[in-house]
């Protein structure tokens, strides 16, 4: 059977999008966040976004350097409504950290990032090459998977043009809820998982659905201005360093002070 695109996917789409709530911190339900140092996320945004999940690395900064379109699909059966709102709030979460919107496509050929709902075994029949046993074993072993698909040679090296995104439907739900955040921001160019700090979105071992603080810095320094599409991996780094650099030092400094203890002196009566 077919994949059912949401037919009203304009109308959804743009109500996911209008969703405004207030974000509040439930990584501290999960565990307390650690704040890691530079040295630990400048590898991690390293291994993120030079390394990729299956194949070769391209050795390149890849990004998007345009507006989304969004086309939302679900395998017939598969309600996908439950899922909007999450959904809303990751793109309101990633527009933020990006400056790149994320808007609802008009029809399926105007498209530049498809999100699907599939069972697991559907995932073979997405775009790769079938001849690489690597490509199938991903495929075929993913609870979701995201593929970003751009140029790597050429003047429009290292731009993201179109997307794919596949998040099982035969998964355990907060697995779900997980995919759904990680593979939305690994399609925008952070294609790797890595664990160099801990909790993190890119770690397969925690299990978090929402970026940690250190995260959003690793999406927010791949966007950023001083960061060129197709920039190579040495050029790269010792910019990428400084803009964490500076994101980190601005986080610290607009940290909450810790209030001092008060001591009240005690008084015979």
């Amino acid at each position: 059977m077919q994949p059912s695109f949401i037919t009203n996917g304009s109308a959804i789409c743009r109500a996911v999008l209008a969703i405004v709530v207030c974000l509040t911190a439930s990584l501290a339900g999960i565990r307390a966040e650690a704040q890691p140092n530079l040295d630990e996320v400048a590898r991690q945004f390293e291994a993120v976004a030079f390394g990729h999940e299956h194949g070769p690395s391209s050795g390149i900064v890849q990004r998007w350097n345009g507006d989304l379109r969004l086309a939302l699909f679900a395998t017939p059966g598969w309600d996908v409504h439950p899922y909007l709102k999450a959904i809303g709030l990751h793109i309101e979460e990633i527009e933020g950290l990006t400056g790149i919107r994320v808007r609802a496509a008009d029809s399926v050929a105007g498209a530049t990032l498809r999100f699907g709902f599939y069972p697991r075994a559907d995932f073979a029949k997405m775009p790769g090459r079938r001849d690489d046993p690597e490509f199938r074993r991903w495929v075929e072993t993913s609870a979701c998977i995201a593929l970003a698909i751009g140029d790597r040679e050429g003047l429009n090296k290292g731009n993201i043009k179109s997307g794919a995104i596949a998040i099982g439907t035969d998964i355990p739900e907060a697995q779900r809820q997980h995919c759904i955040l990680e593979e939305m921001v690994q399609v925008l160019g952070l294609a790797n998982d890595a664990c160099h700090y801990r909790p993190s979105l890119f770690c397969e071992d925690d299990h978090v659905s929402e970026m940690t603080s250190a995260d959003k810095m690793l999406l927010r320094t791949l966007y950023d201005q001083r960061i060129r599409t197709g920039m190579p991996r040495a050029e790269a780094l010792p910019i990428i360093r400084t803009v964490l650099s500076e994101l980190m030092s601005k986080q610290a400094a607009d940290a909450p002070q810790k209030a001092k203890p008060t001591t009240v002196a005690a008084r015979s009566q």
